[in-house]
Parts: structure tokens; sequence; C-alpha cells
């Protein structure tokens, strides 16, 4: 089985556009990934149709959308900028008499427990709102095919997405902004929630569907959507912290549920003999802690995790 570790020290492609390219509204339930950069260089928009949601939401693996995302054109909207936005919306259109949304918000924390949102929903939701909150859509240029991609120049996902506060703009209708800012080698985790017909009658009916992942830290980006009901995926601990009073260090990292890990110390780094503290503990949450009682002038500590 792979072992994960985490360490800290103790020292004291662009489509041309053509007509054939574009659908003038939403197609019913797709999902479209727009980045927008407010700044006054910027000149244009970036979306993807990233195809209907039935076919990203629901099931137990992580989906791949990598093949769908072009970094020419997010470098294209971001131009000399640090960092811009950029967020999912999907739905229903308005003639449909029906009242479907999807949207992300900014999920803190990392990718965390799959089934754990990392978001809150605060906005209330009835068909006339999320009827308005499609209708603005309509209204965006979008790419006509799945795994397609725009350069928008008339910048309709600034104007009728995002920032304006505005009853004509999805954040006004709908009381959402599913825009997170997005720098050029970050990594961007978004929740995606969706409400439909049947679910709009109480307090909060948003539903939590996973996550997206979009990573620019390396030279292939990469851009994932991982559902609710997908297994957790055992990430490197991270140590949080370590503090040392009267000779006893406390080591505090971060966990998932249900995976076990061992901290581990040593006294030098050259020869390295790691050394365990206790027993390995499995994890009940998203930290854990352990102390290290030691007369050494100094020691490393790491956690193992498996």
């Amino acid at each position: 089985m792979k072992k994960l570790i985490g360490a800290a020290l103790l020292l004291g492609g662009i489509l041309m556009t053509s007509p054939s390219v574009f659908a003038q509204n939403f197609k019913p339930d797709y999902l479209y990934f727009g980045f927008q950069n407010q700044a006054g260089s910027g000149t244009e928009d970036y979306i993807i149709n990233l195809g209907a949601g039935s076919n990203i939401v629901g099931g137990t693996v992580v989906v791949d959308l990598s093949a769908d995302f072009s970094r020419s054109s997010f470098n294209a909207v971001l131009g000399a900028s640090s960092s811009m936005f950029g967020g999912v919306v999907g739905g229903l259109p308005n003639a449909s008499g029906t009242a479907d949304e999807y949207v992300t918000q900014f999920r803190s924390g990392g990718a965390g427990i799959p089934s754990v949102p990392g978001s809150t929903v605060t906005a209330t939701a009835s068909r006339a709102v999320i009827n308005n909150a499609i209708s603005t859509l309509n209204q965006l240029i979008l790419p006509a095919t799945t795994g397609q991609s725009i350069l928008d120049t008339s910048k309709s996902w600034e104007s009728f997405v995002e920032p304006a506060n505005s009853a004509s703009t999805f954040l006004g209708a709908s009381g959402f902004n599913p825009d997170s800012p997005v720098g050029p080698s970050t990594i961007l985790y978004e929740d995606l929630w969706y409400t439909s017909n049947n679910k709009i009658s109480g307090a909060n009916p948003y539903i939590y569907e996973g996550y997206f992942t979009l990573d620019l830290t390396g030279s292939n980006p990469k851009l994932t959507f991982t559902p609710k009901n997908a297994a957790a995926q055992l990430q490197p601990p991270v140590i949080l912290s370590v503090s040392n009073i009267g000779g006893t260090a406390t080591v505090v990292w971060s966990t998932l549920a249900s995976y076990t890990y061992q901290l581990q110390y040593t006294t030098s780094l050259s020869p390295t003999n790691w050394i365990n503290v206790g027993s390995a503990l499995v994890a009940g949450g998203t930290t854990m802690t352990n102390t290290s009682a030691g007369t050494d002038p100094q020691r490393y500590y790491r956690v193992s995790a498996h």
C-alpha cells in the first residue's frame, strides 16, 4: 500500500469564432465553466462547455475534464494580472417552466472528504428566483458542443454572471456568486450545489453534489470533478504546528477519517534514523495530535499515512 509522508522541522486549445460554434442559450442541465478578468486589461472571457450535469454528478469516481481546459485560453484572459475569477453555472432555461439550477461556491479547506461540503449555502430559492437567474444566463455567448471552449470578446460572462449585483445578472437574481479567484499557479476548489423543482419549498433547497478541482501548479493543468459519493483520496498529511513546552513536543497534523497515521522523529538528517512515537493511530476527524518527550537538543518530525 502506498505510503504518504508529511514532514516538519523543529529547531527549537482556443476555438475560432464562427456561428456554428455558439449556442445562443443554455442547454438544459448543461454545466459551463467561465473565467473573467475584471481588471482593465481584460478584453475577453473564457467559457468551457463541460457537458450534461448528469454525466458529471452522481457517480462514485473522479471525472477527469482536463482535456476541456486550455492553458493558452486561460492565459489570454489572465493577461498580466495576478489572478482573475472563475466558476460553474448551469440549469434549465426559463421557458421550461421548471426551477433547476447548478452553481459553484468556493470550497475552503482544500480537497478534504468528498461527502463533506467545504462551503455553506445561504441563498434562498423559488421558481421565480431561479428562472430569473437562468434567464440572465441565456444572454451568454456559449460553446455549443461538450468539451468545446471559446474566447468571448463580448465579455458576456462578466456582464451577466458577475460582478454586477443587479437583477439583470445571475448574482443579482439568485444571490449566488459562482466565481472564485484563481491565479496562474494555484489550486482552485469549488463546491457544486444543485436545486430542482421538488426541493425549493424547504429552508435550504440546495443539494451538495461534489467539488471541482482546477490544478494549475504543474505544466499540465488538471480539471476534475469529485462526486460526493467518491471514496476519500488520501492526501499527504500536513504538519500544522509543532510546539515544545518543558521538553515535550506537541505535533498537530491534517488527517482524513479512517486512515492510519504514524508520528516519527529523528535527531539528525545525516544520517537519518526515523523512530516511531508510540503506536500508529486511526484518524476520526480532520486533525490529529500527538506528543513526544525527550532531552535531545533538536528533533525533526514527520508523519506517515496509509
